[in-house]
């Protein structure tokens, strides 16, 4: 199978043993008196968790489930001895409702795959380097996670000396097991995949979410939800209609579009998923790229965790695409590339925006073929007197919607995922 655009084999000067996302980007990029600062003590006080302090450092505002607000720490601070690569915070209202703590990560650490062996290599020669080399590197990371993990269950362990078993997810594919500590009343939950992932998630809820999905969203039943959304529709004076609130979450350098992009339609559902949790679902391996993973599966299994069913198409069919807007459901569609067109769907994307009426020429020009790479994109509205579709991407940057038409997409699609009552 052909690669994804964002899974493509990228030539990065050097070899990047930890090819940052955007987000860790930004929190590198930051010099905060809190990287490297030892701050157990301040993340566990009563102090905080009552919300008499605030929390420590400079935040930043990321996309998140209706009903609560998410953000990053633009620092590296230490907990419990160990660096931490990404220190996430969940509000609900005032309130603070968890912390989610990262100490690896596989997508973050691999990146996207090089494609630069030595030179004077034959074919068969480049590829046994490749291999050669990925071992190594996938050796390097299983021992920094083990150590990591070992180091961290021990410090958990003084506090609480027999921690329970608890699985948080009600579809199988998205069930994730956690170790679950008690310190006095905060619950201290370890998720520790052994080859991707190495989490805590702390908060003060006695009783765990069974599930992923919000819980002021879980006391209605699917039906209720799916008519809050379809009410939700935002219908434009200019002709859009557009699912509202729909966000982007950026992939950074990683080969997750397919996984980002369902993140997006996920959170707008009211899933706390993220793309980290999602690569350890979908079965993706330490290779960075996606191959060998289970993202059809995995599309299924977040409809379903949502109260949802997924249609899957191998032929774009626009009533299917544009009956799942109408009812406020988000559309994902994994589609040919070319940078000619994508300049092309960002030009009108933005005249658009700017008020102008261009539209598309009629004669679209050259494009993508079966050999070009493939892109995910999410489809958040459409436009029925323009016939144009509005697209989000996982791209940082591209927080503005671009558009394409009804003809491009249909002629360029490769698999089209429909959310569906």
């Amino acid at each position: 199978m052909r690669l994804f655009l964002c899974m493509v084999l990228v030539l990065l000067p050097g070899v990047l043993s930890a090819v940052p996302n955007q987000v860790l980007s930004a929190v590198r990029e930051e010099d905060s008196p809190l990287n490297g600062l030892e701050i157990s003590d301040t993340l566990l006080s009563d102090r905080l968790w009552s919300g008499a302090d605030a929390l420590p450092g400079k935040w930043h505002a990321e996309a998140s489930v209706s009903g609560s607000d998410s953000s990053y720490l633009l620092a590296s601070p230490q907990f419990l001895g160990l660096k931490t690569i990404l220190v996430r915070a969940a509000h609900r209202g005032e309130r603070l409702e968890e912390l989610q703590l990262t100490f690896a990560d596989a997508g973050s650490y691999f990146g996207y795959y090089q494609d630069r062996a030595p030179a004077g290599l034959g074919k068969k020669e480049a590829w046994r380097w490749h291999l050669e080399n990925l071992s190594i590197r996938n050796q390097e990371f299983l021992e920094l996670l083990k150590t990591r993990r070992d180091s961290l269950r021990t410090a958990l362990e003084k506090f609480d000396s027999t921690p329970r078993e608890f699985d948080r997810g009600r579809t199988r594919a998205l069930r994730a097991s956690l170790r679950v500590y008690r310190h006095r009343d905060l619950t201290l939950s370890l998720f520790e995949d052994n080859d991707r992932l190495l989490r805590l998630l702390i908060s003060r809820e006695k009783n765990l979410p069974k599930g992923w999905l919000d819980p002021t969203l879980a006391k209605f039943s699917p039906r209720e939800r799916l008519r809050a959304l379809e009410k939700a529709v935002i219908k434009t004076d200019r002709g859009d209609r557009v699912l509202p609130g729909v966000a982007i979450v950026p992939q950074g350098y990683r080969p997750y579009c397919g996984l980002n992009t369902l993140v997006m339609a996920g959170r707008y559902l009211g899933l706390h998923v993220d793309e980290d949790w999602l690569a350890v679902a979908g079965k993706f391996q330490n290779t960075g790229t996606a191959a060998g993973s289970n993202l059809p599966t995995l599309y299924q299994a977040v409809a379903k965790e949502a109260g949802f069913k997924m249609k899957r198409s191998r032929n774009y069919s626009h009533t299917d695409v544009r009956r799942s807007l109408q009812q406020g459901l988000p559309v994902i569609v994994w589609r040919r590339w070319s940078p000619e067109r994508d300049r092309e769907h960002s030009r009108i994307g933005r005249a658009f925006a700017r008020g102008s009426d261009e539209t598309f020429p009629k004669k679209l020009g050259i494009l993508p073929t079966e050999e070009s790479p493939l892109h995910s994109s999410a489809i958040i509205g459409f436009n029925d007197k323009r016939q144009e579709l509005i697209l989000l991407e996982s791209w940082a940057g591209h927080s503005h919607p671009r558009r394409i038409t009804v003809r491009e997409l249909s002629e360029t699609a490769y698999l089209t995922f429909c959310f569906t009552p």
